[in-house]
């Protein structure tokens, strides 16, 4: 019932919707009506397709190795054995280019969401991909915030990607929160950096200074027993090979500016990108019909009710519930 109160979680639900379809699983959202349906069949049915396929036990503290490794397998090796389900094999088209917007009123900025496809962990590009990142919208230096957030002082807060998920494909996104009076020209900005991605050169700067970041990263993201085994987990339950760490920090060390330029120019596409605003209809000046960019689709985002509710007149209840 409170799904709608906070636009940032609106945008971030709504732009999931536009690139992977409202279907997919990773854009679905519970209902009354599916909720409602759930029996205790089902839930045996799910148990049954996930927690038992596969079981990963993780250990980490003060203990004999050996011994504690005997007793794990003491316990969970008699367990049946089980038939692991096939690969999901995904694909999706992506969003319908265009502008998607979602009117509450009850707030005074706009929370602008630029998406489409991204990758998956899979793709030997990702190396490049998160140096692109982090040049694009990785923190204070990077392109969107030097140009939307400090030069015109646009936006509260703005970033972007080019996503990769370890299973399925990921999203690109750049996001920017911005005043409803600046929502057009914050996207806009927003929009040229995206483009320049593939018209403004990249600099041995930017490469340098992306590497350090990134790398550096890793003291803070691995600097414990027990990130690193959250992370072999990780790489270990989506079927990724045990050096995917190394190997994954070696191809960062060698990324060039040209490696940049040509993964910019495969990857980047503005034509195949959506672009979804929740704000204040009322008070975005210049309305959005002034990005130029076909109509505007409004997106309904009402939560449908049972019959019956008590004090429901209809089968849907409005933004504000």
């Amino acid at each position: 019932m409170r799904r709608n109160d906070d636009e940032g979680g609106i945008a971030s639900r709504e732009a999931a919707r536009l690139v992977y379809g409202a279907a997919s699983p990773y854009a679905r959202q519970p209902e009354f009506a599916t909720i409602g349906k759930v029996t205790l069949t089902d839930l045996d049915g799910w148990h049954a397709r996930t927690l038992k396929a596969k079981l990963i036990i993780a250990i980490s503290g003060d203990f004999d190795a050996a011994a504690m490794e005997a007793k794990v397998r003491a316990t969970f090796e008699p367990l049946p054995k089980v038939q692991l389900a096939p690969a999901r094999h995904d694909t999706f088209a992506g969003p319908k280019p265009g502008v998607y917007f979602i009117d509450k009123e009850d707030v005074n900025q706009s929370n602008v969401e630029i998406v489409g496809l991204g990758t998956d962990r899979h793709n030997p590009d990702v190396p490049t991909l998160a140096v692109m990142n982090e040049i694009l919208g990785g923190g204070f230096a990077s392109r969107l915030f030097q140009k939307v957030r400090t030069e015109k002082g646009h936006a509260y807060s703005v970033g972007g990607s080019f996503g990769a998920s370890y299973d399925h494909t990921g999203v690109f996104h750049a996001e920017v929160l911005t005043q409803s009076a600046t929502t057009v020209d914050a996207t806009l900005e927003t929009l040229g950096e995206i483009n320049g991605l593939n018209t403004k050169p990249f600099t041995e700067e930017e490469l340098k200074r992306a590497k350090d970041n990134i790398l550096n990263s890793f003291l803070f993201r691995y600097d414990t027993r027990e990130k690193v085994l959250a992370e072999r987990e990780r790489l270990e339950f989506y079927g990724y090979p045990a050096d995917y760490l190394e190997t994954y920090k070696a191809a960062l060390e060698k990324v060039t500016v040209a490696d940049l330029t040509a993964a910019a120019k495969k990857y980047i596409h503005p034509d195949k990108l959506a672009i979804l605003i929740v704000g204040n209809g009322p008070e975005i000046k210049p309305g959005l019909d002034e990005l130029k960019l076909g109509p505007v689709q409004p997106i309904d985002i009402a939560i449908p009710m049972p019959k019956g509710a008590p004090g429901q007149g209809s089968e849907t209840a409005g933004p504000g519930i």
